[in-house]
């Protein structure tokens, strides 16, 4: 008599790299406060319990997941230009890396320990800022700053997919042409915000109303440069003995 065939898949073999790999795909699907011990055991077909053989407890797991985010960051090379053009390069990788993956840079602003990836990163980052002579001190605070600033980029990048995604259900259409979406969210965002400034009183906003065509104006990427360039701009003009 023939085997029957089999109906469902094979058990995942249990590891702390199957384990991670699937909490990150749970924050892909549901985002970070969705994702409970108990989503993961069931991601990984087995019970909650098994999972603190491999890590300690959920805020753990979640910062391997955010490491694992960020693990195929490519380091600038000498042929991406001087250490400013590498320095915004890796920046923008950066971002990039944990937009992809919903709002999984919200772990990183909650005071959890760099994990290997996170590390070389920062290690990179350090480098380039002492190579364009920017302070010790001023290196060891900008590596918090610019943390902040791909931190928050990453989650206005992931909120601009997540809507663009919610669109795209709504009106039944394919998910292509992911980069004109996005655009065209952020244009309809930036006309509602500049009907809402233009509809203001002047007597009581004349700043905003002065300056609502610069305040709507510019595409997400020139807005997006200009930030790195304040900040790296900034911090070559802060002396050497501020700490």
């Amino acid at each position: 008599m023939p085997a029957r065939p089999r109906t469902r898949s094979a058990k995942t073999t249990l590891s702390l790299d199957a384990i991670v790999a699937a909490t990150l795909a749970l924050v892909d699907e549901l985002g970070c406060e969705a994702v409970s011990m108990r989503r993961v055991s069931q991601a990984v077909q087995t019970g909650p319990a098994s999972l603190y053989v491999y890590v300690p407890d959920r805020g753990a797991l979640m910062a391997l997941a955010h490491d694992l985010a960020v693990a195929d960051v490519r380091l600038p090379t000498e042929a991406d230009g001087d250490w400013r053009a590498r320095l915004e390069l890796l920046v923008d990788r950066a971002v990039a890396a944990l937009a992809a993956h919903n709002d999984i840079a919200t772990v990183g602003m909650t005071g959890t320990l760099p994990g290997p990836h996170i590390l070389r990163i920062t290690e990179e980052l350090l480098r380039l800022l002492r190579t364009g002579g920017i302070s010790d001190a001023a290196c060891a605070w900008a590596a918090d700053l610019i943390g902040q600033y791909i931190a928050s980029s990453a989650l206005e990048e992931a909120m601009w997919s997540r809507a663009r995604r919610s669109q795209e259900r709504a009106d039944g259409s394919p998910p292509e042409e992911t980069t004109d979406k996005e655009e065209k969210a952020e244009e309809a965002f930036a006309a509602r915000l500049d009907a809402l400034y233009r509809s203001l009183p002047a007597e009581r906003y004349p700043t905003i109303r002065a300056l609502t065509p610069l305040l709507t104006g510019g595409d997400g990427a020139s807005r997006a440069a200009w930030k790195i360039r304040v900040l790296i701009d900034g911090l070559l003009a802060t002396p050497h003995s501020d700490t």
